[in-house]
């Protein structure tokens, strides 16, 4: 093992020692209370998909070849230097296939996971990032409810009507408490508002920030409830999401598969103009390029991922939907790439596979006349 940067913090550089000192698989929660969080530490993570290798590896040619970096223990890590200061990465695999939490005790509004944060960016379609679904979020809500006195102290969300930011903040009083998660999400959908970010304290069990960018970070508590009921959830939310993303390609002589459904919280795309922004989300991609078959009534795009060869169909007949039907060429990635950024973008309620629609035959027609 090199020697350690001497600006590293303490966790980080006990990590990296209790990882050389053992060679039986390491959890996350067992690193953690072998090297103890001190007040005002805490463990940012976002879960992530990473398909066939280390997820380190996927960002390693471009950004971390030159610092040192290891699989030890089960656990993937990079020792990297900053000029805010050395910090650990690390990629920690859960109890699915090709999901893992990527870990590092700088905050989440730190420059070094900005950092990350590009790094991760500019690897897709390999390594994905995981956007929630509304149903997520508020299943680990109502998790962190069930605990006990859950309190929601902050709240950022984005407006569905015109896409600005609110932020609510809530005081601790001595006579109330403040909103639990599921009232702090029933007043965001009462204001026509998708959740970002929630900052939940449950007593002395648990004080968390959860991100819909399948993000959390602790801040103090049990890490062992932590694990339980956010890491598990972020991690089979993840999970579901690759599984419904992969292997979707078109196959010759077969039938067309389902669609993805990206179903919107209101009629927002009814107009040309309102598709335009379909397109202006589309041409914002990277190594991609869009040609528009169709315009009006109905919007048709033919999109094509350079960076792995992969093709889509992006339809929008229905005002509250956008469909994607992948093409012969559909990696896991670029699809989980793609329809995220639209679902992103326009507040996606859902992403799902399209319900079949009934086939109507002759008596069908006559029976409604």
């Amino acid at each position: 093992m090199q020697d350690l940067p001497d600006d590293l913090s303490r966790f980080d550089h006990d990590l990296v020692l209790v990882l050389s000192k053992d060679r039986r698989k390491l959890s996350l929660k067992e690193a953690v209370d072998i090297i103890r969080l001190e007040s005002g530490e805490q463990v940012n993570l976002e879960t992530v998909i990473a398909e066939g290798r280390n997820p380190l590896e996927w960002i390693q040619p471009k950004a971390l070849w030159k610092f040192d970096h290891a699989t030890r223990r089960g656990v993937h890590y990079a020792v990297i230097p900053d000029e805010h200061g050395s910090f650990v990465l690390s990629a920690w695999s859960t109890e699915h296939r090709g999901v893992f939490h990527l870990a590092a005790t700088v905050p989440v509004t730190d420059p070094r996971w900005k950092k990350v944060e590009r790094w991760i960016g500019r690897a897709t379609p390999n390594l994905v990032p995981c956007f929630l679904n509304h149903a997520d979020f508020a299943d680990i809500g109502a998790a962190l409810a069930n605990l006990g006195e859950a309190e929601v102290s902050r709240l950022t969300a984005r407006s569905l009507l015109d896409q600005s930011s609110t932020t609510r903040g809530w005081k601790s009083r001595s006579d109330s408490l403040r909103p639990t998660p599921i009232d702090a999400i029933g007043e965001a959908e009462a204001n026509h508002t998708s959740v970002r970010t929630m900052t939940i304290r449950v007593g002395d069990i648990l004080n968390v920030h959860l991100r819909r960018l399948a993000g959390a970070t602790f801040y103090s508590g049990r890490f062992e409830v932590f694990e339980a009921e956010v890491l598990t959830r972020l991690a089979a939310a993840v999970a579901s999401r690759r599984n419904l993303m992969g292997n979707r390609q078109r196959r010759i002589g077969a039938p067309m598969g389902a669609p993805i459904s990206i179903k919107l919280p209101g009629p927002f795309l009814g107009a040309e103009i309102d598709t335009g922004e379909v397109l202006s989300t589309l041409e914002e991609f990277s190594q991609t390029s869009i040609a528009v078959l169709h315009r009006n009534p109905y919007l048709h795009v033919v999109v094509t991922d350079y960076s792995d060869g992969s093709n889509f169909d992006v339809f929008v007949t229905d005002p509250e939907t956008i469909e994607i039907y992948p093409g012969y060429r559909a990696s896991l990635g670029s699809l989980t790439r793609l329809s995220q950024r639209l679902g992103e973008r326009f507040l996606a309620t859902d992403i799902r596979e399209a319900a079949d629609e009934p086939v109507v035959n002759l008596s069908d027609l006559v029976a409604s006349r």
